[in-house]
Order: C-alpha cells, then structure tokens, then sequence
C-alpha cells in the first residue's frame, strides 16, 4: 500500500508533524519551502533539514506521486504532459502560454463521472478522485519545466492556475479545500485569488459547497443548454440541478466572492450555435454579474459533433453582443496534440 503523500497536507500541518518527529519548530517552515517554492522532488533536495529528520519522514510519507511519461509541445507552444500515478492510473496537464503570462490546466481526477457530450475526459467513466498531493504535484512539475524551458517574454511572472483538466473539481471534496488552501496560502504556494479559476459543470450539491467555503477565487460555470431539456441532453449528471438554479448559485457565488462568474458555451453545429439560444443566454447572463466565454467545439476524435462555422460564431456573439452582454471567443490552443479543452482523455488504461 502507498504511503500518504506529504503535499496532502497543507503548510500548517508540518508543524505539529516536524515536533513529533524530534525536529527544530523552525524546520517546518523550511520544509513548506521544499514542497511549494523550490518544487523538491526528491528527499536529497531538501537539503538544508537533517538528514534524520529526511529519513523519519521518508519512512512515513512518500515525496512524489507523479512520474512523466510524456511531454508534447503543440505548434502553438501549448505544451501537454502525462503522469503515472502510484497506481499505474494516468492524468494529463496543460501548460498554456498566454501574452504574458502561463497558465496551467490541472486535472482533479482520473476521469470524470459527469458524461457531458463535448468532453473527452468523460469517456471512460471515473475511475478516482486525486489525492491533494497529486494535484499540487502537476503544479511542481510543470514550474519545474517552465524554468526549464522559459516562455519566451514571460521572464518571472507568476503563472496562472484553472481547475479545467481531466475530472470535476466540485466532484472532489476530499481534496479540493486542502488543494485551495495550500495554493491561496502564504506558507504554502501564496498565489492570489486572481489567478485561481475553478471550472465546474455545475452539480448543485458543489456549489453550495464552494459557497460554504468561500474561497474567493474565480468561478466558471459550463451550461450546455438554456433550459433544462438542452442541458440534460448534453450534460446528464450536472443537468440533474435545474439551469434555475445553477444560474442562482453561481450569481451568488460572485456576489460573494466580488467577482462576476464566467459561463462557458461550447459551441457545436446544429446543436449549441443557434439564434434561439443566443437570445436565452443573453438573458441568462443578463440577470447577474455574468460574463460569456464562447468556446467553438474542439474535435473528438470519437465523435461527429463539429464546431459551427465562423460565420456562426460571430452571428451568435453578435446576438449577445446586441444584449448588452460581455462575451469573448475562446479559441483554445494545443489542438494539434489533444490538448483543447475538452480533450483531455486517459488515454492509457493502469497496468
């Protein structure tokens, strides 16, 4: 069986942890330091603890839980990763080179049990959640490979984090607060609210949950319809919550959080793209503090659904636009190695 990863616990966990082991109280905080500014991999890295205390903690708890078993670089710089996990399971992350800064797209499972149509992710089923440690671990090695292999202008800025890989982050409640609180955390990774964007399809039990929690950071929610009938026939499991209440928890959500909530529209031909729609998701987004991502259908590779064609897309938009409504068109990167969103996929079965 595998020991505990220590990533899973959050900085102020080490604390209590170093005094029971026999460590100085100062050395909890160099080790937060290993673990979350310095991307320490391996025991030998932690260089400055004792080498006792190194060896009680490795007795306890394992320092790595991810291996790389494939880096891709798309023609447009996105870069694609894939780990093993410990149980021979495989997730897949994202570095996304934006204008001046990285953001990275993290998964939160090995799967997803929500079987929204446009998501290839959903294919296989869930098999787990992922451990916090293994959540955090994606965020060290792809900043282990960005000071590898620096984007160019980007020089230090800090990266920007979305829970928008393989899985439903509101789905995993084992981990998704630790996960938070280590990131937001000034001992532990002390990004800004700011840069934090958690990517739901919406199961309502979640976001009532991310409201008790009130984290602050971003929120998106993906619709997949305008009524409830559009939604459960893209999204059946998240299509559950009524899209009346989706829409309520997610005003609520931004009001608390004094951040407009984003709704994402994937956008597929004949399905998503019409004139009706438009109009009702102009007034969806109209009765909140709401913005609209419209992201045109990334092709699967298992599946007749197409993107719309340009003209509309922008005859779509320009229905919101009339509205009122502030929108953008999210042309996602890395399709040429699988790496849009929407395509995540465990490609690779254990064992």
């Amino acid at each position: 069986m595998a020991k505990p990863l220590l990533r899973s616990l959050v900085p102020g966990d080490l604390g209590p942890l170093v005094k029971e082991l026999g460590g100085e109280a100062y050395r909890s905080g160099q080790l937060a330091g290993w673990l979350h500014q310095h991307d320490a991999l391996s025991w030998d890295e932690l260089r400055n603890l004792p080498r006792s205390l190194r060896e009680a903690l490795a007795e306890r708890f394992d320092l790595q839980g991810l291996s790389p078993l494939e880096r891709q670089v798309s023609s447009d710089g996105t870069r694609k990763f894939l780990f093993s996990l410990r149980d021979g399971q495989t997730v897949e992350s994202v570095i996304i080179p934006m204008e001046s800064h990285a953001t990275f797209c993290l998964s939160t499972q090995v799967g997803c049990a929500m079987a929204c149509r446009f998501c290839a992710t959903a294919r296989g089923g869930l098999v787990r959640n992922l451990e916090a440690g293994e959540i955090l671990e994606q965020i060290t090695h792809l900043r282990r490979d960005l000071a590898e292999n620096p984007v160019p202008g980007h020089g230090d800025r800090q990266f920007n984090a979305v829970f928008m890989g393989m899985g439903e982050p509101l789905d995993n409640w084992d981990a998704l607060p630790t996960t938070l609180d280590t990131m937001l955390g000034d001992d532990g990774l002390g990004m800004s609210k700011r840069r934090v964007q958690v990517s739901t399809s919406g199961p309502g039990d979640g976001l009532r949950r991310l409201l008790a929690l009130a984290p602050g950071v971003g929120l998106t929610l993906s619709l997949g319809g305008t009524t409830d009938e559009e939604r459960k026939q893209l999204m059946p499991v998240p299509g559950r919550t009524p899209l009346a209440e989706v829409i309520d928890l997610g005003a609520r959500y931004a009001r608390q959080s004094g951040r407009r909530t984003t709704i994402a529209w994937v956008l597929i031909a004949g399905r998503t793209d019409l004139p009706e729609q438009a109009r009702r998701l102009a007034k969806l987004a109209g009765s909140g503090p709401f913005k609209v991502n419209l992201i045109p259908l990334n092709a699967l590779d298992d599946d007749a659904q197409e993107p719309p064609s340009q003209a509309a897309i922008l005859a779509f938009q320009d229905i919101l636009n009339r509205a009122g409504v502030d929108n953008t068109i999210r042309l996602s990167g890395g399709r040429d190695i699988a790496a849009a969103c929407g395509q995540l996929r465990r490609r690779r079965l254990a064992g």
